[in-house]
């Protein structure tokens, strides 16, 4: 059994290349307006992470679903690391939005500043590596504002399974909040229309992935907010960290944050079932293409008549062995909809007929 492993932040950086291919790309035309439901796919082309040269393809097949979107979740520079260029708007940032404008599907943009447990908010004037260091937090404020103005973007969430955090550092998490306040002002100020939010692991925040060793809630991550700066609530879900089958998440498995935030809209920015067991590690949960189908039916259900604005499935295309054989490939690797020799799943098919 595996217990309370985390997954890093996850960063689609998409290389250079890819990016000007993008910005080449002639469109006069904006999308006709954003459906009130969007399901999509976080970057996610044939070959990645190691090859983003197929991105132009997983655009082109995104864009002929139905309600379709695109979810970039990177982090707030392309320095990741150093930060040389905090305060810039992340390239592959703009090039996602480039690239809706060109194939007609919706982007969603995921500004993370974290990966596991590691924070990246060091810049090269100021090493302090939290949320007090006041001059990161200008340049990340600068630069969502810029996003926000420049690029219009239909839905901006601000950090991602920020419950992590919560848990990790608490007093620096009060922290977190005030700038978290003061960016969600600056959005607003720069695109009113933009819909912004935070996002959470429910099953982490919830205390309700036993399969994992996820035990104790995290409430105190979302309701440490003022939702009257909340556009939008954000959750990744992944029921297998809780429950073995598909058939065996209740109907209700969403109501305890919906009690918390009313009428507030929900983005479900990742979900998916694994379909294929690693063979490596003996997991609680059952891995297979059967399990995706049968999540895709359950989750359909689960979701009923809730205000539900987004349902991203994680990956389209599966990811391509990094070469460390690390825990978090084993497990994320397979939660896709094309297998590891680009055929359709079961599940793909199950998807075009989704209802979120």
């Amino acid at each position: 059994m595996i217990h309370g492993f985390i997954r890093p932040v996850c960063m689609f950086v998409l290389p250079v290349m890819a990016v000007l291919i993008l910005s080449a790309c002639d469109s006069d035309d904006s999308p006709a307006g954003t459906p009130d439901r969007v399901k999509g796919f976080g970057i996610s082309p044939r070959g990645f992470p190691l090859d983003y040269s197929n991105i132009l393809e997983f655009y082109s097949e995104v864009a002929g679903m139905p309600d379709s979107a695109v979810m970039w979740n990177g982090a707030w520079r392309d320095d990741v690391a150093g930060g040389a260029d905090a305060g810039e708007i992340p390239s592959p940032a703009a090039g996602t939005v480039r690239a809706a404008e060109t194939y007609g599907f919706t982007p969603i943009l995921v500004f993370g500043w974290r990966s596991g447990e590691t924070p990246y908010l060091k810049v090269p004037s100021n090493q302090v590596n939290d949320w007090t260091n006041a001059r990161a937090r200008e340049l990340f404020l600068t630069m969502l504002a810029d996003a926000a103005g420049t690029l219009e973007p239909p839905f901006m969430f601000l950090g991602n399974e920020n419950d992590a955090y919560y848990e990790q550092a608490p007093e620096d998490y009060e922290n977190w909040i005030t700038f978290y306040n003061a960016a969600y002002d600056a959005v607003k100020d720069a695109s009113p229309h933009t819909l912004a939010g935070p996002v959470f692991n429910f099953e982490h925040m919830a205390g309700s992935g036993a399969l994992n060793g996820w035990t104790t809630h995290y409430w105190g991550a979302l309701e440490s907010h003022d939702l009257s700066r909340v556009d939008i609530v954000g959750v990744t879900l992944y029921p297998w960290l809780n429950h073995r089958h598909a058939r065996d998440v209740p109907l209700e498995y969403l109501d305890p944050p919906l009690e918390r935030i009313g009428s507030k809209p929900v983005a479900i920015t990742e979900t998916g079932w694994p379909a294929e067991d690693p063979g490596t590690v003996e997991l609680p949960w059952e891995s297979s293409e059967e399990q995706q189908v049968a999540y895709l039916s359950r989750l359909e259900e689960m979701l009923g008549e809730k205000n539900i604005k987004i349902v991203n499935w994680l990956f389209l295309y599966p990811m391509a062995n990094p070469g460390d054989d690390s825990l978090d490939w084993q497990l994320f690797g397979s939660v896709s909809l094309r297998d590891f020799q680009a055929h359709k799943r079961p599940a793909y098919d199950r998807w075009l007929m989704f209802q979120p």
